[in-house]
C-alpha cells in the first residue's frame, strides 16, 4: 500500500462520525500498515478523549512516537492525552468508578510527570511557533496542578 493510500485510509476513518467505526477502520489500517505514525497517533488520541481507554490511548500514541521519535506533534499528543488521563483519575466526575481496562499502569500523578516530559521532549524538536504555544500552555497546566515549574528561575525551559 502506498503512503497515499494509507493517508486517504486514514482521512475516510476520520471523517467517520460513528466512533466505533473510525476505530475499527484505522485498527484495519494498522494490519496493513503497521508503521504508520499518524494512524497510531489517531487511534491513540481517540481512545483516551472519546472512548477513555487510557491505557490503550497512551499504549498507541507511544507507538507512534516510537516510529517517529523526531515529529513534535506526537510528542505533544502524548503529553496532552497524558494530561487528560491524569486529570480525569485525580478529578473523577460523579464519583466515577474506572473500568480496569480503562486505567493505565500510572497513576495521575506520575501521569502528570511523564505528560511534564512529553511536553519538554516536544520544545526540543523544533517545533513551530504556534505549537511552541500550545506547548507551553500545557507547561503551565501541569504547573498548577503539580506545583513542579517548569521554566527555570532564569526563564528557560
Amino acid at each position: 500500500m502506498t503512503s497515499t493510500d494509507a493517508r486517504a485510509r486514514l482521512g475516510e476513518a476520520m471523517r467517520t462520525a460513528d466512533v466505533d467505526a473510525a476505530l475499527a477502520a484505522v485498527r484495519a489500517l494498522l494490519n496493513d500498515v503497521p508503521s504508520f505514525a499518524d494512524a497510531w497517533a489517531y487511534l491513540g488520541n481517540t481512545l483516551v478523549t472519546r472512548k477513555r481507554r487510557f491505557a490503550d490511548g497512551l499504549a498507541a500514541l507511544e507507538r507512534a512516537v516510537e516510529l517517529e521519535p523526531a515529529n513534535p506533534w506526537f510528542a505533544y499528543t502524548l503529553g496532552w492525552c497524558r494530561e487528560y488521563a491524569a486529570h480525569a483519575l485525580a478529578r473523577p466526575k460523579g464519583g466515577r468508578a474506572w473500568r480496569a481496562e480503562q486505567l493505565p499502569e500510572q497513576h495521575a500523578d506520575a501521569l502528570y510527570v511523564s505528560a511534564r516530559a512529553s511536553f519538554l521532549r516536544a520544545l526540543t524538536l523544533d517545533p513551530d511557533d504556534a505549537l511552541r504555544g500550545d506547548i507551553e500552555d500545557m507547561l503551565d497546566v501541569v504547573e498548577r496542578a503539580t506545583g513542579v515549574a517548569w521554566r527555570s528561575p532564569h526563564g528557560a525551559g
